[in-house]
């Protein structure tokens, strides 16, 4: 019998899937086979880090390059298609784009979910993306949550890819949000420092966790006061998932609308208001170019769902 053939895939690991096990980290990102598959295959000695030999214990971090040689009768899923979605495109040029993604749209495929995302309306815009994360991640540095509408990062080739994440990495890319948060505040800034990492009780939630969290930073300003909610300029030092949600409903001042981190005041707001995800924005971002050393100031306007929900506020407080 020949010998059945492999394939040898690349992943670079990105923020927010730093300090995962490599076996997590793989068949997160590998379609339809399971993490012990997966682990079967590191101990066959098939995977690597940074071209190094590691076990299913090993932690990856971000920018690590991970290595995989995997059979080829079971390759990753690659049933992701092109689709003809429109792309708002803020800001483009020759190896990078910045694009702004649209509330409930994923940036990615996930498990279950690989059609009507950002990196399909990619796949059919362009033909040449950056594919060091795989096609699942086709020019993606970086990742808005699905209700989280905004600005993105595009790499179009590896090498791009490379620099942006260098660029997260050393924090040389600020990223500011608008967030419509629940509460008053006494002061017109501040800073939320605090570890955040995975919940124990609920996989899908992240929460403060001084033993086992991440080092993150939130820095917030006041642009606007309403009777019984403020909207804040938020920007993420670090890049950890969640941060921002986290960080402000443990302050007592939670996103409205965020059905995942609300509490009972801010998400009747949110129905008082009619919108119907978290209102939060990534309206801007500011970097040097990491080829031509420009630098790169990109804003965009509210979505109109957040825009109607500033509208119905206004109107109040002049009631």
């Amino acid at each position: 019998m020949s010998k059945k053939s492999e394939s040898v895939l690349r992943f670079l690991v990105d923020t927010d899937s730093s300090g995962q096990r490599i076996d997590k980290f793989l068949s997160a990102r590998i379609n339809d086979v399971s993490r012990s598959y997966i682990q079967g295959i590191i101990s066959r000695g098939k995977a690597r880090v940074n071209n190094k030999s590691i076990n299913k214990h090993y932690n990856v971090y971000e920018n690590d390059l991970v290595t995989i040689e995997y059979p080829g009768e079971k390759e990753p899923d690659t049933s992701i298609k092109p689709q003809k979605i429109n792309l708002k495109i803020i800001y483009e040029d020759g190896c990078l784009l910045i694009v702004s993604k649209e509330a409930g749209m994923l940036t990615h495929p996930v498990r279950g979910f690989n059609k009507n995302t950002l990196v399909n309306a990619l796949l059919y815009h362009y033909d040449k993306l950056s594919n060091i994360s795989g096609i699942e991640r086709s020019g993606i540095v970086h990742r808005l949550d699905r209700d989280t509408s905004g600005l993105l990062l595009v790499a179009k080739d590896n090498n791009m890819h490379r620099l942006l994440s260098n660029k997260f990495k050393n924090r040389e890319i600020k990223k500011t949000y608008a967030a419509l948060v629940w509460g008053r505040f006494s002061e017109k800034e501040g800073e939320v420092v605090l570890p955040i990492g995975r919940s124990r009780l609920d996989r899908k939630k992240m929460n403060i966790s001084i033993d086992r969290g991440r080092d993150s930073v939130t820095r917030f300003e006041i642009k606007e006061e309403f009777e019984s909610s403020t909207l804040l300029d938020v920007s993420p030092k670090t890049g950890r998932t969640h941060q921002i949600r986290v960080h402000l409903s443990y302050i007592g001042h939670p996103v409205v609308g965020d059905s995942l981190y609300g509490n009972k005041e801010s998400k009747k707001l949110a129905v008082e208001l009619g919108i119907k995800r978290q209102f939060l924005h990534a309206r801007r971002l500011e970097f040097e170019h990491p080829l031509t050393g420009e630098k790169i100031v990109v804003e965009d306007i509210l979505s109109e769902d957040l825009i109607k929900c500033l509208e119905v506020l206004r109107g109040r407080d002049k009631m």
